[in-house]
């Protein structure tokens, strides 16, 4: 049976999109193919899945295992280098198995895995492109260095492909890499949670608002997010609204803030897990969605099969996922101004028809089972391997 291994630049616990995304791709075509599953034990943040969680996401791959970095701080920097005894027992890995998967996180960790392509030369690599490829600023160190990296991936050519996320992400890499080594599959998500009707589980007497995310400025937008949420409140203290939270990150203290300031209107849960979250999907309306920049976001697949229509920013991946779209409202500009009329405008909306918004509800709905379920994902992995 072909072998493929399936690695995290992260470790899983970090319990982002792409470590997520990374576990269900793995444990997916676990049911076709040999597969193993490796991560590392760098964590950018705090880690937030519990081993029940991550267990669940790796149902059925027996052979797991984590590679150990060395990590450094300098000052704002922070550097991690694998220690040369788990780079020798990777090449040990990657050498027992036909395909590799990675997720692309720096230079380092990609070129370690193309020197073992060189070395093993019966093993192709894909490597799958999770974070935004590049940044709208003129000036931008971080364009600086992931067009360098990917200017020097490009010279190997052999046994290397690319997986892109999105159309976008496709015609960029283009740019790169021959036309043939790269590879568009939709990125699909587990919609088992979703499956029952979400619309009996909503209220009818309020307009629920929900956020899931990071309570970060940059990328996502959410100090601009609270402000323009908190003067909708103070201006329109009367209307039958509410507003839910999950999430951790430096900006909680200021979500605090508004909770304890409008009580009856907002509420905090703090971290939520995985497992749960579909729930709280299901009980609300509206989906707020206030990222600067985002590749093709998973949170808002997760949104639409929740049967929630959305507000949100204009970036690369919500335009080519929700462009278009009757449930998509976008904000012109991400400014408090702009969030506080879109929030009015979509209240209005549901007080003079609620059975309009629940139309739209169910539309997003199919929208997402028709096109971005993980056994469309899955398919799209199959057919790429039968080709390799």
């Amino acid at each position: 049976m072909l072998k493929l291994l399936v690695f995290s630049p992260n470790i899983v616990g970090f319990g982002r999109g792409g470590e997520i995304s990374s576990m269900e791709l793995a444990s997916g075509l676990n049911k076709y193919y040999n597969v193993s599953f490796m991560d590392t034990n760098i964590s950018p943040g705090e880690k937030l899945l519990s081993k029940e969680a991550i267990d669940k996401k790796l149902h059925g791959i027996k052979n797991r295992s984590q590679m150990k970095y060395a990590t450094l701080h300098l000052g704002h920097w922070t550097f991690s280098f694998p220690y040369p005894w788990e780079v020798l027992r990777l090449f040990r890995k990657i050498k027992k198995n036909n395909i590799i998967y990675i997720s692309y996180s720096d230079l380092k960790t990609s070129l370690m895995f193309i020197l073992s392509n060189l070395i093993y030369r019966k093993t192709k690599l894909i490597i799958g492109y999770r974070k935004p490829l590049y940044s709208k600023k003129k000036i931008s160190l971080y364009n600086l260095k992931y067009r360098g990296s990917l200017l020097l991936l490009s010279l190997f050519k052999k046994r290397v492909y690319h997986h892109a996320l999105s159309l976008h992400a496709k015609k960029f890499l283009k740019n790169f890499y021959p036309q043939e080594k790269v590879i568009h599959i939709t990125h699909g998500i587990r919609l088992d949670d979703f499956v029952d009707d979400e619309l009996t589980k909503k209220q009818k007497d309020v307009l629920n608002f929900l956020y899931v995310g990071e309570l970060i400025e940059i990328p996502k937008g959410f100090g601009v997010l609270i402000n323009g949420i908190n003067q909708f409140l103070e201006e329109n203290k009367n209307l039958k609204v509410y507003f839910e939270f999950c999430g951790l990150g430096p900006l909680e203290s200021k979500l605090k803030e508004l909770e304890k300031k409008f009580p009856n209107y907002v509420k905090y849960h703090g971290y939520v897990s995985n497992d749960v979250i579909p729930e709280i999907y299901k009980r609300n309306d509206v989906f707020l969605f206030s990222s600067r920049r985002e590749p093709f976001p998973r949170v808002l697949m997760e949104a639409l099969a929740g049967n929630l229509v959305i507000i949100c920013s204009k970036t690369i991946g919500s335009i080519e996922l929700l462009k278009g779209k009757e449930f998509a409202f976008f904000f012109n500009e991400l400014r408090p101004t702009e969030i506080k009329e879109k929030i009015l405008e979509i209240y209005r909306f549901w007080e003079k028809d609620h059975q309009k918004l629940s139309r739209l509800q169910n539309l997003a709905k199919k929208y997402v089972f028709n096109n971005f379920s993980h056994e469309i994902e899955l398919k799209g992995f199959r057919d790429l391997i039968k080709k390799l």
